[in-house]
């Protein structure tokens, strides 16, 4: 066999030991570095393309939901959940802009959107359970729509830099988790909701979001991101990051499936790629609102 041949049968030997082993992770980690430029590159443009950015997410989130649960017998009422569950993104917007910022529009909105919703279900025929079918489209329009807006109602505390700093850390978190969990992973956390979450993954998580928050309170350099507040939002993080990825896998189990869709390589839907922020975004605008810039 000649040199050449030997030489290109060993690269491809390499290269199959390679992706066996960490195939996945590298498919993975494309996926949050191109995912992570997509954020960063709409909150550069400015307001309006990243608040299109977290609508679409929105709605292609819900969208992954409704129809998960579609197939399984249940009829969420999709398109007025859509609907409303993209308004709060929007809404946000134009909130955002006011020096007070008025979340009355966002209980309007909900109040519109709950007689709809019953109504809908009432005189919708073949729904094995109208009960389930209200419970899970308002799930899904206050725990996606609701939770993923305040990333936008964040821009006006300092630009671009509150919901970069809040992003940043919850990707870091379900980074370092998963690879901790994978690599020193012993003891489940839940094990009848997410087999594969460890709790040696959740500790290697939390140092990587610390570690992560004093980088970006060194390289951001503003002016309300001390040292305090930025360990102050990694505990937010590292304590309601898990629950909204702990709580998208009991949805998950109960129905039987392992994603939401298969939509980002390594990663399954846009639900299971931002499920650790939708209760993140919401408790670290509060605690920026009302104990940082006292809004």
């Amino acid at each position: 066999m000649p040199d050449d041949v030997k030489k290109a049968a060993g690269i491809d030997k390499i290269k199959s030991w390679l992706l066996s082993r960490f195939g996945d992770l590298l498919i993975r980690v494309a996926s949050a570095v191109v995912l992570v430029a997509i954020i960063v590159a709409l909150l550069w443009w400015g307001n309006i393309p990243f608040t299109v950015g977290i609508t679409l997410i929105v709605f292609g989130g819900l969208w992954e939901l409704y129809s998960t649960f579609s197939r399984h017998d249940y009829k969420p009422a999709i398109l007025i959940s859509l609907a409303a569950a993209c308004a709060f993104p929007i809404l946000a917007y134009f909130i955002m802009g006011r020096d007070e910022q008025d979340l009355s529009w966002f209980t309007t909105a909900l109040a519109l959107y709950m007689p709809l919703l019953f109504i809908s279900c009432i005189f919708r025929r073949g729904s094995k359970s109208p009960t389930s079918d209200i419970a899970i489209s308002l799930l899904g329009v206050v725990l996606v729509g609701f939770g993923l807006a305040h990333f936008v109602l964040m821009l006006h505390f300092d630009a671009w830099t509150a919901p970069f700093a809040i992003i940043v850390m919850v990707w870091i978190s379900d980074a370092f988790g998963y690879l901790g969990g994978s690599a020193f992973g012993r003891h489940k956390m839940a094990p009848n909701i997410s087999p594969g979450k460890t709790w040696e993954g959740t500790i290697i998580s939390t140092a990587g979001v610390f570690i992560a928050a004093y980088v970006l309170q060194l390289t951001l350099n503003r002016a309300w991101l001390s040292m305090g507040v930025a360990m102050e939002l990694a505990v937010i993080v590292v304590i309601f990051g898990p629950l909204g990825d702990l709580s998208e896998s009991m949805v998950k189990r109960e129905l039987g499936i392992k994603d939401m869709s298969s939509l980002i390589p390594g990663h399954g839907g846009i639900m299971d790629r931002f499920d650790s922020m939708f209760f993140t975004a919401a408790i670290a605008y509060y605690f920026l609102r009302f104990f940082i810039f006292k809004i």
